[in-house]
């Protein structure tokens, strides 16, 4: 989905070649390649992008309605309010003379919307056909990609340019642009008095709230196709769905070649329990040559380790040409709440002073002793993962590392996200609620998993929809007490014992196959070393980093060689620890994604294909 949106069409002459179509409602130009639905009334104009499930059940209006025209009648009648009850993937502009209203929807599966006091868009690469508008980089920023694999809203990878986080507002006028977060800290809950409801009863309404988000999305389907993995999440929608729809269901899975711990075997058990048609692909690590695309698709330098699976996977979708909506299983593990075992250990080591320990650890962890895969770097990797269990993961380069790595003086800046933590927190339940919010939900569903997810599905034109993330499910999960997400003990969850989404697997323990419920939890991160096992492969890989413009203005490019020579030594060590291995390939990563980006958005270039065919 790409559309831009402005009071004046003041673009370059470059706009002549622009591939899309063009509107213009009273003073307002906006241009856009996708459908979208508008209505005006009082001088105000209402635009929506994507797709809303829950307006018929809101306002009781027949489907036929236009849903432009239903959300100005709430936004009429409730102002910001009408926007947290939608449901769906979508984004909401409205308007006026003197006043540009945009919203995106609660877990941010909607475009993304890049903006200055001028104009929006929903790529930063469709600013550059505005007059008088200069893509910068933002260096800083850049050096925080290279860290943690994104850059977290409102920050982008350009000077001047902001992108709205999911579940805000943003009001722009002539004297100002703020924005405004309609899903703060302080609506995430209350904790629910657990006498007041049994887990019994719990079971049976997450049950019938996950089977209405199913039937809210696939109401009026002819078709529908479902992504399956092996687990309780893609096995829980086609339970649920198989519940509602007993039509004609495709379903898709990715597995990688070669991978012992592969879940394809038992997504086949589920599509042949549930009656689907089934299709599956294996990643051998050629898919890295499509790269290129899936960077200029995804706006800001991005990267996470399934960003290639949720390629491959909309891929095969697209070559099997059929159309209608795609069911993903995607952020319920976060809306329960992950790194349990984590989370516990550092409630325990904090309370016990252990803390003082792990940093006086963490101070030395920049020493070469633990760049090796030995013993010195597992310390370090499980220390930090404790120790900085609120704050994003860091696959990527350590602050030293990229301190070095640039030849100009980067000021790198923690993410904005974390200056709103709450500095204490009162018992382990109460920490347990603030990694899920701030963590969990605000950063890895809203501004990485749906994220990736949803533009991936657009690139192929696929229309892809997540039920865990329905505004009903929401609602009723952030009230429930942490025993019913994680249950256990501290000192238990400390141990490994906790039973994660408790509520979920009580739920669908009974319904889905054994091999499913039975099973030992497997890892179920890609192997990303995968993408740069061909040496052929990855000699071009390294030339299109080392050759790169960025490298060129930007890096040291010494200690750039450095870093790929001895990846190149060490890769095809299959005795590496696979954490190891996992950091170090992210890297190569993040360095392969900053160069295709820079490349492509700053110089304008295009960027030859990674092929080596």
């Amino acid at each position: 989905m790409k559309w831009i949106i402005s009071n004046s069409a003041q673009l370059d002459s470059t706009y002549d070649n622009f591939e899309l179509k063009s509107f213009r409602f009273g003073n307002t130009f906006i241009a856009s390649d996708t459908d979208f639905h508008s209505h005006s009334q009082s001088g105000i104009t209402y635009y929506i992008f994507g797709k809303i499930y829950n307006l018929n059940k809101i306002t009781q209006s027949p489907l036929s309605v236009n849903p432009a025209e239903v959300v100005a009648t709430l936004y009429n009648q409730k102002g910001y309010d009408a926007f947290k009850i939608l449901d769906g993937e979508f984004i909401i502009i409205i308007k006026s003379t003197d006043k540009t209203i945009a919203y995106r929807d609660r877990h941010g599966a909607g475009s993304q919307i890049y903006y200055t006091a001028n104009y929006m868009a929903s790529h930063p690469k469709l600013l550059k056909h505005f007059v008088h508008f200069k893509a910068e980089a933002h260096l800083d920023n850049l050096a925080l990609f290279l860290k943690i694999g994104y850059i977290p809203a409102p920050d982008t990878a350009l000077k001047g340019v902001k992108k709205l986080p999911a579940g805000h507002v943003l009001s722009i006028s002539k004297l100002n642009a703020q924005i405004h977060d309609l899903f703060g800290y302080e609506q995430f809950g209350p904790i629910i008095d657990t006498k007041k409801i049994s887990i019994e009863e719990a079971t049976l309404q997450y049950e019938t709230l996950h089977r209405e988000a199913i039937w809210d999305r696939v109401s009026g389907q002819n078709k529908v196709q479902l992504l399956l993995s092996g687990g309780y999440d893609s096995g829980g929608n086609i339970a649920a769905l198989r519940d509602v729809y007993q039509g004609e269901v495709l379903s898709y899975s990715i597995g990688f070649k070669n991978n012992p711990w592969s879940e394809l075997p038992l997504a086949k058990i589920l599509s042949e329990t549930y009656g689907t048609k089934h299709f599956e692909y294996e990643i051998n690590g050629s898919e890295i040559e499509f790269l290129p695309e899936i960077v200029d698709q995804m706006g800001d330098p991005f990267n996470e380790s399934g960003m290639m699976v949720n390629f491959s996977a909309m891929k095969l979708v697209h070559q099997n040409r059929e159309k209608g909506i795609i069911l993903g299983g995607d952020g319920n593990d976060q809306h329960f709440g992950t790194a349990g075992r984590e989370l516990a250990m550092h409630y325990i080591y904090k309370q016990n002073k252990v803390q003082l320990l792990q940093k006086l650890i963490s101070q030395f962890s920049d020493l070469s002793i633990f760049e090796k895969d030995n013993s010195f770097f597992k310390v370090r990797f499980h220390n930090e993962k404790v120790l900085n269990i609120l704050k994003s993961d860091n696959f990527g380069f350590r602050d030293r590392q990229i301190e070095d790595l640039f030849n100009q003086k980067i000021h790198l800046k923690q993410p904005s996200y974390l200056d709103v933590l709450p500095n204490t927190f009162e018992n382990f339940d109460d920490l347990y609620r603030i990694h899920n919010f701030f963590g969990d939900i605000k950063q890895v569903i809203n501004e990485i998993i749906l994220f990736k997810a949803s533009k991936l599905a657009d690139m192929f034109n696929n229309s892809i929809s997540f039920p865990y993330m329905s505004t009903d499910l929401y609602a009723f999960l952030k009230t429930m007490p942490r025993h019913y997400k994680l249950k256990g003990d501290v000192k238990t969850c400390s141990k490994g014992g906790g039973k994660s989404k408790f509520l979920h697997k009580s739920y669908l323990y009974p319904k889905l196959p054994k091999e499913i419920t039975e099973r030992k939890k497997q890892g179920g991160f890609a192997p990303l070393p995968i993408f740069f096992k061909d040496t052929k492969q990855f000699n071009k890989i390294a030339e299109q980093i080392l050759n790169s413009e960025f490298c060129k203005q930007n890096l040291n490019r010494k200690m750039v060689e450095d870093f790929i020579n001895g990846y190149r030594l060490q890769k095809d060590n299959v005795g590496n620890w696979f954490w190891y291995k996992q950091v170090q390939a992210f890297r190569i990563f993040n360095l392969l994604v900053l160069t295709l980006w820079w490349d492509n958005l700053i110089e304008g270039k295009t960027v030859e294909i990674l092929s080596i065919k």
